[in-house]
C-alpha cells in the first residue's frame, strides 16, 4: 500500500478567482477543509478523505485514538459541501477531491448495505470499535448522504459514467434495509409519554430524519422511487413530535426516547424536504408548530445542548456544550421554513440561529473565521471556546453558510 498525499496546490478559491461571475461566488472559505484533506492508494484505487480532529494552534490533523484517521461520517457530509461548491458554483477544480471521496464510501459500504465507519492510517477499516461495525445506523445514513451528493455530482459527466454507476448500485443496497423496518408500519408502542411509531430504524427519530432527507433527494433526481418510503418516514417523525400545548416545550422534536438534543435535531429539515416532495400539508404544519412554539424557547435558553422530558411532564435541562452540528441542525429546518413561507418571523427567527456563527452567542465570539474557514468546536460554557477546528464543526458551518447563500 503506497501512501500518496493529496496535491491540494492546484486548487484555485474563489476569492481569487476573476473568471468567475459575481453570481457565481461561493460564501465559504474551504482553505481549512482542504487542508485537512488527504488520500491513501487501497487496491490500486486513491481514497480521499477528511482528517476528523484539527487542534489549535497549529490546526494540522489529529489522529483520533482508537478511531482512526477519518470516518464515513464526515466524508458523507462533506461531500455535500462539494457537491454544492461543483454544482452551484462550477468548481471543476475539486471534481477529483469529490472523486476520491466517492471511492472511499465505496470502500467503506458493504455489498449488504451494512457500512463500517472509521478507516485506519494503514488504510484498513477499523472493524471493532464500537461506532464502526457493519451496521445500518448513523454512519450507513452519513455514507448514503455522500453518495447522494456524489450520484449528483457525477450524473451528467461521461468521464465518470463508471464511478455514477457504482455510486447507484451501493446506494440500491440499503432497500433491504427500508423494506424490513418500514414492514412495522404503522404498529406502534406505548410510553410514559404517549405511543411512538415502531417502524423507524433504531427508533431514533433524529437518525431518521437524516435518512429521509437523503431519500427525498434521491426521489427529486428521478432515478429513484422512495415516494412510500418518504411518506411514512415522515409520518413517523411527526409521532415523535411532543404535543402539550401546556408546556413552553410544545411541538419539539424528540431524538431519542424522550430526549431533545442539539446535535443532530434535523428533523424540522427533514419534515420540510419531504413537504417540497409530497405537499403533505401536515409536514408544514409540524414544523409550523415547532417554529412557533421550541424555537423560540431554544432562542431563550440560549441553545441548550439536550432536555429530557419526565411522565409527569416536568424537564431536565443541560445547557452545554454548544456546537456547530447543533446550530446547523436548527438553521437548515428554520431556513427552509423561512424560505417557503416567507413569514417575517421564520425570517428573523431563522437569521437569529444563524447569528450564532457570527458572535451573537453566549461566548460574544465569532465561531467561524471567513480568512481562514475555520469553525471553532464549540462553546463549552458561558465564556469559554473550544477553539481547535476538526472536520464536523468546519463541515456543519460550511453547510450553514452555503444555505444562508441559497436563497
Amino acid at each position: 500500500m503506497i501512501r500518496t498525499i493529496l496535491l491540494l496546490s492546484f486548487v484555485l478559491f474563489f476569492q481569487g478567482c476573476d473568471s468567475r461571475k459575481d453570481d457565481l461566488q461561493s460564501p465559504v472559505n474551504l482553505n481549512h477543509a482542504l487542508n485537512l484533506t488527504d488520500s491513501l492508494t487501497v487496491d490500486g484505487e486513491s481514497l480521499s478523505f477528511i482528517y476528523i480532529y484539527a487542534d489549535a494552534p497549529s490546526y494540522a490533523p489529529v489522529i483520533a485514538p482508537g478511531e482512526g484517521i477519518t470516518c464515513v461520517d464526515d466524508v458523507g457530509r462533506f461531500l455535500e459541501v462539494l457537491e454544492t461548491e461543483i454544482i452551484r458554483h462550477n468548481r471543476n477544480d475539486l471534481l477529483p477531491i469529490a472523486a476520491g471521496m466517492t471511492l472511499f464510501l465505496l470502500y467503506m459500504g458493504r455489498d449488504d448495505g451494512l457500512w463500517f465507519n472509521f478507516m485506519l492510517k494503514d488504510g484498513s477499516i477499523n472493524t471493532k470499535y464500537r461506532t464502526s461495525t457493519a451496521e445500518f445506523q448513523w454512519w450507513a445514513i452519513r455514507g448514503l448522504r455522500g453518495l447522494t451528493a456524489a450520484y449528483n455530482i457525477f450524473r451528467d459527466r461521461p468521464k465518470y459514467a463508471d464511478l455514477h454507476e457504482r455510486v447507484k448500485k451501493q446506494i440500491q443496497t440499503m432497500d433491504p434495509h427500508l423494506k424490513d423496518i418500514l414492514s412495522l408500519y404503522p404498529e406502534t408502542e406505548d410510553t410514559p409519554l404517549g405511543a411512538r411509531p415502531l417502524w423507524l430504524i433504531k427508533k431514533a427519530p433524529d437518525m431518521n430524519a437524516e435518512l429521509l432527507t437523503v431519500l427525498v433527494r434521491l426521489t427529486e433526481t428521478g432515478d429513484f422511487n422512495y415516494h412510500e418510503a418518504v411518506k411514512k418516514i415522515a409520518e413517523g417523525l411527526m409521532g415523535y413530535q411532543y404535543l402539550n400545548p401546556e408546556s413552553e416545550l410544545h411541538g419539539m422534536y424528540f431524538c431519542w426516547e424522550s430526549t431533545w438534543h442539539n446535535w443532530g435535531n434535523t428533523q424540522a429539515a427533514a419534515l420540510m424536504a419531504a413537504y417540497r416532495l409530497t405537499e403533505n400539508p401536515a409536514c408544514l404544519e409540524s414544523v409550523r408548530l415547532w417554529a412557533d412554539h421550541f424555537v423560540p424557547f431554544v432562542l431563550t435558553n440560549n441553545f441548550p445542548w439536550e432536555i429530557t422530558v419526565h411522565p409527569d411532564s416536568t424537564y431536565t435541562l443541560t445547557p452545554y456544550p454548544q456546537i456547530a452540528y447543533g446550530i446547523n441542525s436548527m438553521y437548515q429546518g428554520i431556513k427552509a421554513l423561512a424560505d417557503v413561507t416567507g413569514d417575517p418571523k421564520d425570517i428573523k427567527r431563522s437569521e437569529e440561529i444563524f447569528a450564532w456563527f457570527t458572535g451573537k452567542n453566549t461566548a460574544a465570539i465569532p465561531m467561524y473565521d471567513p480568512g481562514t474557514g475555520r469553525c471553532y468546536d464549540g462553546i463549552d460554557d458561558a465564556g469559554s471556546v473550544n477553539y481547535n477546528s476538526g472536520a464536523e464543526s468546519t463541515i456543519e458551518c460550511l453547510l450553514a453558510m452555503q444555505r444562508a447563500d441559497s436563497q
